[in-house]
């Protein structure tokens, strides 16, 4: 696609896996810096506020690492990028990172869009054909 090889399911998912290590550690960080203990994050009952945070982490974490890595985190860490499955031009841009990453990470209280990736041709999960995006191996 476009001179790009796509990105397999196991090298997405270990991005994926990393990348959300990472941010967990740095939540889990931030909830000792405000006085509560990692007992209470980790008994804490789900709330409809957790969507909100995860809308706001996805538009934060979107508009800092795409202008950056053209993908998030996990996708650096594994020499990975997002292009545009129209174009193959690099989705590159602020905006464009923060709703592809809002989708991703409110779309994950659902399960089924993330494991769409699973039966899918291109390795592409339910935010990735909503973006109309792809996830490749960069080029070295």
């Amino acid at each position: 696609m476009f001179n790009y090889q796509l990105a397999s399911k196991g090298k997405r998912f270990l991005a994926s896996l990393v990348e959300g290590v990472i941010l967990s550690t740095a939540t889990i960080g931030l909830y000792l810096i405000l006085g509560y203990s990692i007992e209470e994050y980790l008994n804490e009952d789900f709330q409809l506020s957790d969507i909100l945070y995860s809308a706001i982490s996805g538009l934060l974490a979107g508009a800092i690492f795409y202008p950056i890595f053209t993908g998030n985190l996990g996708h650096r860490i594994f020499n990975l990028k997002v292009i545009s499955a129209e174009t193959g031009a690099d989705f590159d841009r602020a905006e464009n990172g923060a709703i592809r990453e809002l989708l991703k990470y409110v779309l994950g209280y659902l399960l089924i869009p993330v494991i769409w990736i699973l039966w899918d041709d291109k390795n592409q999960n339910l935010y990735d054909k909503l973006t109309k995006t792809v996830v490749v191996e960069k080029r070295l």
